[in-house]
C-alpha cells in the first residue's frame, strides 16, 4: 500500500503487512491524525476524498457553533456540559472522516507538528470549512431565537486576562488533542474524544466568566459577525483579541508537546518501540527470589 494518501490528511502509513503472529498496527480512533483515514484503510475501504473532509469540517463547526449560540441565548446552567457533549459527539463521529478540528487553532497545531498529519493545502481548505460552518451555525441561531450575543471581557476583567486565559485553555485543548489524538503511542485509543470534550468542559467551567470562553477564531469571528447585524462595527470591537489569542495557545501547545515528546515522535527509533513489556503474568507465577533484581 502506499506510503501516504495524496488527497488527505495522512502522509503516515495506516495499515501494513506484519510478520506472522505480529498484530498490524492500524491507527484506528484518534481524531486529529493519520486515524482520519484509520477504519476505511484498515478495512480495505477506499479513503475519504478531500471534499468529504471539508464538508465534515463544515457540519461539525456548524453544530459547535449552534450549540454555543443556542445555550449562551437561552441562559442554559449546563452549557459547559452540552458544549463539551457536542464537541466530543462530532469529534467521535466525524473523527474518522477528517480529523474533527472544527477549529483553525486546532488545526494550526497540528500543522505545526509536522510528521505530514496535514499539508499546508488542505490546512488552507480546512480552515475555510470551519469559517464557513461557523457563520452557518451564527446565522442558524441568530434565525431561530432571533437574537445574538459577542464575546468581550467580563466585570471586571480587562483584555490582559481575556488573552491570557483563552490563550492558556486553547493550548491545553490543543495539547489534548496532540497528545491523545495525534501520537503513535496513543494510536487505537478510543478515550480521544473524552478528553477532548472534557476539556472543553473544563475550560468553560473555569474561564467563561472570565473571558465567555470561545477559544476558537471561528466562533469568535461568527459570533461577532451575527451581532453586527444588530448593533453594527461595534460588535467587531474585540475581535483581534479573541481572534488571534488562540493562535498562540496554538504555538504554546506544539512548543510543550514537542518538548514530551520529542523521543516518540521525532525520533527514527521512538522509545515507546524499544521500552521492553512488563509481563504481570509472568512475574506473578515465578518463584519468589527468582526474579533479577
Amino acid at each position: 500500500m502506499d506510503e501516504g494518501i495524496e488527497d488527505g490528511v495522512s502522509r503516515r502509513p495506516t495499515f501494513s503487512a506484519a510478520p506472522p503472529g505480529t498484530p498490524n498496527r492500524r491507527t484506528l480512533g484518534p481524531a486529529m491524525s493519520s486515524a482520519s483515514f484509520g477504519t476505511a484503510v484498515a478495512s480495505g475501504l477506499p479513503p475519504h476524498n478531500a471534499w468529504s473532509k471539508y464538508l465534515a469540517e463544515l457540519v461539525g463547526t456548524y453544530f459547535v457553533v449552534v450549540t454555543v449560540g443556542c445555550n449562551v441565548l437561552s441562559g442554559s446552567i449546563g452549557a459547559a456540559f452540552s458544549i463539551g457533549s457536542m464537541l466530543m459527539a462530532m469529534v467521535y463521529s466525524l473523527g474518522p472522516v477528517s480529523g474533527a478540528h472544527f477549529n483553525p487553532a486546532v488545526t494550526l497545531a497540528v500543522v505545526l507538528s509536522g510528521r505530514g498529519l496535514l499539508p499546508l493545502r488542505h490546512a488552507c481548505f480546512y480552515v475555510v470549512a470551519q469559517m464557513l460552518g461557523g457563520i452557518l451555525g451564527a446565522a442558524t441561531y441568530t434565525l431561530m431565537l432571533g437574537g445574538s450575543f459577542v464575546f468581550e471581557p467580563v466585570g471586571r476583567h480587562e483584555w490582559p486576562a481575556v488573552l491570557a486565559v483563552e490563550a492558556l485553555y486553547t493550548a491545553a485543548l490543543c495539547y489534548v488533542v496532540l497528545n491523545a489524538a495525534t501520537s503513535q503511542k496513543q494510536d487505537g485509543n478510543q478515550y480521544f474524544g473524552l478528553a477532548i470534550g472534557f476539556t472543553v468542559v473544563a475550560a468553560t467551567l473555569s474561564s467563561a466568566s472570565i473571558s465567555g470562553c470561545s477559544l476558537n477564531p471561528t466562533l469568535s469571528l461568527a459570533s461577532m459577525l451575527a451581532h453586527s447585524y444588530y448593533t453594527g462595527v461595534s460588535a467587531l470591537r474585540y475581535l483581534p483579541l479573541y481572534f488571534f489569542a488562540p493562535f498562540v495557545g496554538s504555538v504554546v501547545a506544539f512548543g510543550a508537546f514537542y518538548i514530551v515528546r520529542k523521543a516518540d515522535e521525532y525520533s527514527p527509533n521512538p522509545a515507546w518501540k524499544r521500552a521492553e513489556p512488563y509481563d504481570d503474568l509472568d512475574s506473578l507465577s515465578a518463584p519468589q527470589g527468582s526474579r533479577t533484581q
